[in-house]
Order: structure tokens, then C-alpha cells, then sequence
């Protein structure tokens, strides 16, 4: 049974990014339209919202993914949107002129992204050797600030308990396996690998003990979680260069930002030199 960890919960990730969208759609206004016709979920005054009109307000990420109380909070938040929404349109508040421009400027932000998202797409595409050629050119950008250590490790809670699989262990059971039935840790099911870590991430005592090991070999030690068996399987020093495949992700955003930048700036002054426009002169810009 686990019972904790030396590192924070990574199996709650994709659960807990799940939620966030989820709650991140919900909170998304969906506006006032007829839905099409079909089996009606909802309605308010004229207004209907039917279940395929559901299907379409829910993001392509959570596709298939929304559970039946999910639906139901995506349906009771559309009534409460459109309710708003009508009584705000029988106060007549979108004719209000401040709204009215609000609403302009809302419109031509979005038309604008939608204008820049396109002529972009094309740029989506970037190669490894690309990625290869910036980390080799920019290699000094990316050194490590502080050390990191990779290990893993079988928690117990008693002598008796280490006494045993140490005893698994010496026999010549391998470290993954024995950890995957022993430990009590939530990487058991990792075979006790942690990753890589630094001091800040773990217990002083723990991080101690993984300073003093040598490479391969396996120690002991006792933290506030219990008595660890451990064993460091790789150091990354402060001042090394990150290998290339940890600054994979940061590299290509990097290549696609820059990408973006320049062709903003190449379509801008296309523009500006085929489209007549001016900054009158006797405009008071400043204050």
C-alpha cells in the first residue's frame, strides 16, 4: 500500500490538468444562439440548447472525456449565462454605446489573432536537425544552475520490513521488482525510479545520504517517511550544459516565438508599404 512520497505526486497530473481545463471551459461565457434541432437539454424563453450543441462547446481536448455530471454543470451554466444574457438584452444594455465599442474592439482583437493564427500555421513545422542547430548555437544558454541527482529508492516502515528486502536484494532479485512489491513510496510503480531532483525537492536527510553514495552502489537511510534503501544512479553537476533533451520543448518554443516575431514584423511592413495610412501631424499624441 503506498503510503506517500519522497517527490510530489505525479499520477494526479493529467487528473488535475483535466479539472483545470474543465473548470477553465466552464467559466468561458457561451452567448445566446439557437442550437440546432435535436433532443432539447435546456431551454430559456425561445432559446433551446440541445445535446449536440453541448458536444460543441466542449473543448477538443476533453472530447469524449466529460463525465455526466460534468455535462449537467456545463448545461446548469448555460442557463444561468443565458438568463443574464436576456435580461441584459431586455435592459437594452448592448445598445450602450460604451458596450457597444467594448464589443467593436472585442471583435477586431479576435479577427486579428485569427488573421495572425493563420499565417502561421505554416510555421508549426520544426525539424530535429533545426532544434539540434539552435541548442549547439545557443549551448550556453541552457548550463545547469544547480546539481541534480537521480536515484531510486525502496521505503519501509520497519527494521524488520528493510531487514527483509534487503535480504530479496542480496539473494539477487532486481532493485525494480523488489520495489514494486515492497516499497511504499508512489514511485513503486516506477520500480522506485524518482528522476531527477534537486536538495530543495527532498528531505535533507535523504538528499545527505544521496551526496555520500557512489554511483551503483546501494545505501541506507532514515527520513520522517520511513527507512529507505537507495541507490543513485546518475549526478547532473551545476555548470554542466543540460543535455538537449531537456530543453527540447523550451528550444522549439523558442524557434516558433522567433519564427512568429519576424513574420509579424515582415507582414506589417508588406502592409505599410502597400496600403496608404498616416499619423497626423497635428494630432496631439502626448500629454
Amino acid at each position: 500500500m503506498e503510503s506517500g512520497g519522497v517527490l510530489p505526486n505525479r499520477r494526479d497530473k493529467f487528473s488535475l490538468n483535466f479539472s483545470i481545463l474543465l473548470a477553465a471551459f466552464l467559466l468561458v461565457p457561451t452567448g445566446c444562439q439557437s442550437p440546432p434541432e435535436g433532443d432539447v437539454a435546456a431551454r430559456v424563453g425561445e432559446v433551446k440548447l440541445t445535446g449536440a450543441d453541448i458536444d460543441a462547446r466542449v473543448p477538443v481536448q476533453l472530447a469524449g472525456q466529460v463525465a455526466p455530471q460534468d455535462r449537467r454543470r456545463i448545461v446548469e451554466r448555460w442557463v444561468e449565462e443565458e438568463l443574464l444574457y436576456q435580461e441584459a438584452l431586455r435592459r437594452k444594455i448592448d445598445q450602450d454605446p460604451a458596450v457597444s465599442s467594448r464589443v467593436s474592439r472585442a471583435v477586431r482583437e479576435l479577427v486579428i489573432a485569427e488573421l495572425l493564427e493563420q499565417d502561421f500555421r505554416s510555421d508549426a513545422e520544426i525539424s530535429d536537425d533545426e532544434i539540434q542547430v539552435y541548442y549547439e548555437a545557443q549551448q550556453e544558454e541552457f548550463i545547469r544552475n544547480t546539481q541534480e541527482i537521480r536515484v531510486r529508492h525502496i521505503l519501509v516502515k520497519s527494521k524488520g520490513d528493510l531487514y527483509r528486502v534487503r535480504k530479496r536484494l542480496r539473494s539477487g532479485e532486481l532493485f525494480d521488482q523488489v520495489a514494486r512489491e515492497e516499497s511504499g513510496d508512489i514511485s513503486a510503480g516506477s520500480g522506485g525510479d524518482l528522476g531527477y531532483f534537486t536538495e530543495e525537492m527532498v528531505d535533507k536527510a535523504f538528499w545527505a545520504a544521496c551526496q555520500k553514495a557512489k554511483l551503483g552502489r546501494q545505501i541506507r537511510t532514515v527520513t520522517p517517511l520511513g527507512r529507505h534503501i537507495i541507490e543513485v544512479l546518475d549526478r547532473r553537476e551545476a555548470g554542466d550544459p543540460k543535455d538537449l533533451t531537456e530543453v527540447w520543448s523550451e528550444i522549439r518554443q523558442r524557434i516558433l516565438t522567433e519564427r512568429r516575431q519576424a513574420k509579424r514584423l515582415k507582414l506589417l511592413v508588406d502592409l505599410r508599404n502597400g496600403m496608404p495610412w498616416s499619423i497626423e501631424s497635428d494630432l496631439q499624441l502626448e500629454e
